[in-house]
């Protein structure tokens, strides 16, 4: 199952300290210049190669630069049993508290 969480919801998650693995689709580069904390660095080009460090014991929520490269990418982890959410609006819409720069 696979669902659409805003960022609102996500920085609720972070808040919580919910179980999740936070996964930022977007490429190096963009990452190291800031990313949300806690998130883990899988290119979209290598993604589908590393699926193999995803946890299935807990929601991954994806993120890319706007959204629908990780919606995509969420959907097809669905079809593959996970629990998976992608965050509205990518990275491009996050402006919250655990923005790391």
């Amino acid at each position: 199952m696979w669902y659409v969480i805003s960022v609102a919801q996500l920085e609720q998650y972070l808040d919580e300290n919910r179980w999740i693995y936070l996964v930022d689709m977007r490429d190096p580069d963009a990452y190291k210049q800031s990313h949300i904390c806690e998130a883990v660095n899988i290119p979209e080009e290598e993604f589908w190669d590393r699926t193999g460090e995803l946890p299935t014991d807990r929601l991954i929520v994806l993120y890319c630069y706007r959204g629908p490269r990780s919606m995509l990418a969420a959907r097809q982890l669905a079809r593959y049993g996970y629990q998976v959410a992608d965050v509205y609006g990518g990275f491009d819409a996050y402006r919250g508290k655990y923005l790391e720069r």
